[in-house]
């Protein structure tokens, strides 16, 4: 497991860096639209990051207390996080 973690801090550090520039490229799309959940995207837009340097720091704590299943959890929680977030924005974008 510590292999995995790892890598996950690896990916985590790109990915909180690259989420800031998703997370403004977004901002500047949500500013435009004129759905009534807009104030949802802007916290969720902001969030992508967030999601990416929980996931580095908890999987390193959850494995520390041997939480393998957590640690598991943790690691997939930007990816399930991005995902959605790009289908919610699809839908916004379609209204």
């Amino acid at each position: 497991m510590p292999f995995a973690i790892i890598i996950n801090s690896i990916v985590c550090s790109i990915g909180a860096i690259l989420g800031l520039f998703f997370a403004a490229g977004s901002i500047i799309s949500i500013a435009n639209m004129k759905v009534p959940w807009v104030g949802a995207l802007l916290i969720a837009a902001l969030l992508i990051p967030v999601t990416f340097v929980v996931s580095g720091v908890g999987a390193w704590l959850a494995n520390g207390y041997g939480a393998s299943q957590v640690v598991t959890g943790l690691i997939a929680l930007p990816w399930i996080y991005a995902v959605c977030f790009v289908v919610v924005m699809v839908v916004s974008l379609k209204a």
